[in-house]
Formats: structure tokens, sequence, C-alpha cells
């Protein structure tokens, strides 16, 4: 959907069919009837022949961009219709050349083409995951429509889409006052409640998640009443609201909306679309510990976006990575570190300019370092995942909290207790800081400072560590997922070491077995996974014997 650029560009004030002595060349009636009725490609096959006649008549594609001014307006349009219709690397040289022939003009009309112009490419380079390579067109297009539209609805596009580009690159204390103007500037429309999106972006970037939800509940439901369940943009704000919800420790709640939009989105074969459904939707199944469909709709998600994408999208990148995640997650560590490896290289060649995705693919690459037991190649790639994010993000964001608690676990493993003990502390206290968000990260915190300090001792305090770990996996994970089984087993462990606390030992250990078979019998089929996954289990039974053994013994 074009949306908002061809309401932005024909808001210009100046962008009449003839501009001084050069006569502008309008996008036909039968193009923007397709695109009202949402036809893009056919739109596109117009707009590309209605472009082709054009240049042509202006002396062909190798003509002076001063020649080709009359189809300035084509050009754009054609460039932001090509990236709408998944064509997004083919649409970038077409956006630049609209920059040079709007660059041509002279005289009172030169500011609207060039900031038409400068709107189109930010947003097809937005569009292919150029994030930083779009900031400078944002910032002039910006600049040249708050004096053109001052005051007028038709600003809040150039605004909300600034918005949009600094929350993709972690700016979001920059974004929040621009998207709350968005909204204020376009009022109750469909645009105003659409830029409610990005407004609740920017709040959850802050760590504000209670007001992030009741932004984008609103914005979802205004938008249904204006123009349906099933508007793309009903549907985008709806996808926010699940990884809103999501990232309050509600996967659930989130996977039931994004299973509806996912549903939508493949019945309007809505192209990279259905890859972003995809990439939610698996993600907080990874989050509940659902590996086999993490994997299944993670792969999709990549297989979209390299056709659409190609190699020089952070878009792309993030996909590997994401896969990536869910691979090691269920234990395939060659196959991950080769995903997080290309991420990184794609994440390269995309130019990059988010810290916060730069941190992810680091943060990936060395905890699969770490589970293959490469603890020195993983510890400096930690330190520098998490120097990145204390500098961009800050010391209380929770892409550096998951940062931090990755090098503690690291440190851990090489042997460097204090150290780890001292930072697992700092991220336990930063977690809480989070609320719902952090409560994932607070629980395997508290669960890994019981590991750590359980050596004689200091037996007193993990075990009110294992205490917390277990509070907290009861709130923060679902009954059979392998952190709150790994959690209870854990405790339980500690508690045989002493008679009085067996009883309590035999209760959590026969608990994580049970959730171990619950978990088993979820699988579709006994397949080599599933063994795999069982005989990773098969400690907890080992346990559970053991302490039913110690209580059948009598007392002496």
């Amino acid at each position: 959907m074009l949306y908002p650029l061809l309401l932005a560009i024909a808001g210009l004030p100046g962008q009449d069919a003839d501009a001084g002595s050069v006569a502008i060349v309008q996008p036909s009636a039968e193009f923007d009837a397709a695109l009202e009725a949402g036809a893009t490609e056919q739109a596109l096959n117009l707009i590309a022949a209605e472009t082709r006649a054009c240049i042509g008549a202006a002396g062909g594609p190798d003509a002076a961009p001063s020649a080709q001014q009359p189809c300035v307006l084509l050009v754009a349009t054609l460039a932001s219709t090509a990236s709408e219709a998944g064509q997004s690397a083919e649409a970038v040289p077409i956006a630049r050349r609209a920059v040079a022939i709007a660059e041509s003009f002279s005289g009172a009309d030169r500011a609207d083409y060039v900031t038409a112009a400068h709107l189109t490419l930010g947003l097809v380079l937005e569009r292919q995951g150029q994030h930083l390579a779009a900031e400078p067109s944002f910032v002039l297009a910006l600049d040249g429509a708050e004096t053109l539209l001052a005051g007028q609805p038709e600003l809040a596009a150039y605004v909300a889409r600034r918005a949009n580009n600094l929350i993709s690159l972690a700016r979001f204390a920059e974004a929040l006052p621009l998207a709350e103007r968005a909204v204020t500037l376009a009022g109750d429309t469909v645009d105003g409640a659409f830029f409610r999106l990005m407004h609740g972006k920017a709040l959850m970037g802050l760590g504000r998640l209670a007001e992030a939800e009741a932004t984008l509940r609103s914005g979802a439901d205004r938008l249904h009443a204006l123009a349906g369940a099933t508007y793309p943009q009903t549907v985008a704000l709806r996808e926010t609201l699940a990884w809103c919800l999501d990232e309050q420790n509600r996967p659930q709640d989130a996977m039931a909306i994004l299973r509806e939009t996912l549903a939508i989105r493949r019945q309007q074969a809505a192209g990279p679309l259905i890859a972003d459904s995809l990439t939610l939707l698996g993600m907080a199944a990874m989050r509940v510990g659902d590996l086999r469909e993490a994997e299944t709709v993670l792969r999709e998600a990549l297989t979209i976006r390299l056709r659409y994408f190609g190699e020089t999208s952070n878009f792309t990148a993030l996909a590997y990575s994401n896969l990536g995640q869910a691979l090691v997650e269920a234990g395939r560590y060659e196959d991950g570190a080769w995903m997080f490896n290309r991420a990184i290289a794609v994440w390269q060649a995309s130019g990059g300019g988010n810290p916060d995705e730069l941190v992810a693919m680091l943060t990936n690459m060395a905890s699969v370092l770490a589970r293959v037991r490469a603890f020195a190649e993983a510890e400096p790639v930690h330190r520098q995942a998490l120097a990145i994010a204390e500098e961009s993000l800050g010391a209380g964001h929770i892409r550096t909290v998951l940062t931090r608690n990755n090098l503690a676990a690291a440190l851990s493993r090489s042997g460097k207790r204090a150290e780890a003990v001292a930072l697992f502390t700092t991220n336990y206290a930063a977690a809480g800081a989070l609320g719902g968000q952090g409560v994932q990260m607070r629980t395997i915190a508290a669960a890994s400072l019981a590991h750590l300090l359980d050596q004689p001792g200091d037996a007193v305090a993990a075990r009110s560590w294992h205490a917390r770990a277990l509070d907290g996996a009861r709130i923060a994970f679902r009954d059979d997922h392998p952190h709150r089984i790994n959690i209870g087993w854990n405790y339980g462990r500690a508690l045989l070491r002493e008679p009085a606390t067996i009883p309590q030992a035999r209760t959590l250990l026969r608990e994580a077995g049970r959730q171990v078979l619950v978990r088993a019998g979820r699988a579709t089929s006994f397949d080599a996974s599933a063994l795999d996954e069982l005989n990773g289990f098969t400690v907890v039974f080992s346990d559970q014997v053991r302490a039913a053994w110690s209580l059948a013994q009598p007392r002496r």
C-alpha cells in the first residue's frame, strides 16, 4: 500500500499539472483506481507503462534529468509502487532518479518536487531495510514539508515517516515526540489512528509497555471502526499489539492475535508482510518453547525475505538471525552458527545502522560459541555486544539486560565466578525494573545465581536464589517450558542433600518429570528430535527416583 506517500505528494501546494514552463505528467485515473482497489500488481503495470512512455517522449532513459522533468511524479510513483509490490531493491535506483530529476528544477516549484522525491527515496530505502541510508532523505523531506505544509494535516505523513525510521534505528527518545505530533496533526482519521503504531513502538522501545499497549489498542480499535478488520494498517497495528503483549510475557495472547493476522495476510497475498507476520509468530512460539513451530514459520519468513529483498537488506539479516536462534534452542548448534554468520554478513552488506540489530546478532553468535564450549572465543564477542548495547541503548534497556546476562553466563562457564556473580546480581535488579518485559530475564538471573552459589559455604544463599527463580518461573514460563522444568529440577536436586527437605525435593522433581512427559506428548511424532530432547531430561527422572528411594529408607 502506498500509504502515506501519494497523499503526502498530492498535498504539496506547488504540484500542478504545469510547473512553470514544464507540463508535469500525472498518473492516470486507471492507476488511481487500481491503487484504490488494492490491486498493487495491476497498479504497478499501469504506472510502469505510463512512466516508460513519458521517459521515451523525453528523450529516453539516458536523457539528462532536466529533460525528464515532465516525468518526475511518474518516476517517484513508480518507485513507491514497485517497493510496495515487493520490488524494493529495483525501486531504489528509480527513486534516486526521481531525486535527480527533482533537483534539476529551478524556481519556486523546486522545493515541492525535491521534498516529494526525498520522501520517496526514504520510503523505498526504509522498505529495503536500509534505515541509516534513508535517514538523510527523511530529514530533507520533513524540513521541506515543514515550510510547504505548515499546519496542514498532510504534514503528519512526513512527521510520521521520520518517526518510524528513527524507531528502526533504535532512537526511540527522538522518535516519541514526532510520533505524538503526527497523531495530533492527523486527528481522528484513518491516518491518525494508524500513526498510533509509531507512537506505540516508540513507547515500547523506551520500556513503557503498559502505555504502549493502551496506545496500540486504541489505534487498532479506531482503525477497525474506520476501515475494517482486514484493512492492511489495522492488521499492522494488531500485530504490533501482539508484539507488545509478548514483550510483557503474554505470549499466548500474542500468538492468538498473530494466527489471525497471518491468516489475513495470506488471504491478501501480502508478500513481504506475510514474512513480518511469520517472524512475530515464530518468536512468540520460541518464547513458549514450541521450537518446531518456531523453526517452521521462521524458515518460511526467511524464504520470503530472500525472494523480495535479497541479501542486501537488514530484514533478510534478521530473518537469518531469528532462524539461527530457533536452531540453537533446539540444540542444532552448527546450523545455528551458520545462520548467525550469514546474518552478520548480510547486515554489513545492507549498510547496518541499527545498533539493536547488531547487538542481537553478536549476542546470538557468542551464545552458540558458548554452547559448544568455545568460551575463550565467546567472551570477547559478548563484551563487544554489551559495550555497544550500553552505549547505544542504555544500561537498563531490555537488549542490554539480555546481553549482560549472556556475558555473565559465558564468564561462569569460563570459571570467572566473581565477575559472573556481580553481573547476574546487577541484572536481577535491572530486569526487575523492566516489569513484565524483564520477568523472564530476572528469573534466569536468579537461577544462574543459584547455580553459581550452589557450593559449600554458599548453600543457604543458593537455596534462596533457587526459591526466587522458581517463583519467577511460575510467572514467566509455561509449565512445560524447558526453563521451567530445569529450574524446578535444579531446586529439587539441591534440596536432596538435606534429609529435612527431601519431601519438598520429591514434589519438585515429580512435577518436573511430569512436565517432561507432557512436553513429549505434545509432539506430533516421536522422531529423532523428540528423542534427543527426552534423553536430555533423563536426569530429571534419575533424581526423582533418588528422592523416592531416600524417602523410603527408614529414619535413623
